[in-house]
């Protein structure tokens, strides 16, 4: 008999999958780091970031469902709140991300 306790988690990590695949959340590229390795990384890790973190805890935003300004917001209501944990480079990753492909054409 599987418990409980091995069920939920799993359950919650494949709901967050599934509403993952759902929103529009595109990998970052070249462009979108202005042709930095640096930057591209950081976007990367944001993307990792919100897909994992966000995810969690509520469905996925397409990433152009906001602007800059709301996606600060957003993210800063979270944290301030308590509702997620991370550190302040990772917060910047994360916005970072968020802000530099919130407007970029859907495929």
């Amino acid at each position: 008999m599987i418990r409980k306790a091995v069920l939920l988690p799993l359950a919650a990590a494949l709901a967050g999958a599934l509403v993952a695949c759902a929103a529009f959340i595109p990998e970052p590229d070249r462009s979108d780091a202005g042709g930095s390795d640096a930057v591209l990384a950081e976007l990367r890790s944001g993307r990792t970031l919100y897909v994992e973190k966000c995810a969690g805890c509520h469905r996925l935003y397409d990433v152009d469902a906001y602007g800059d300004d709301e996606w600060r917001g957003h993210v800063q209501d979270m944290i301030r709140e308590d509702l997620v944990k991370v550190s302040r480079s990772e917060q910047a990753a994360l916005v970072r991300y968020l802000t530099s492909v919130n407007s970029k054409p859907r495929p």
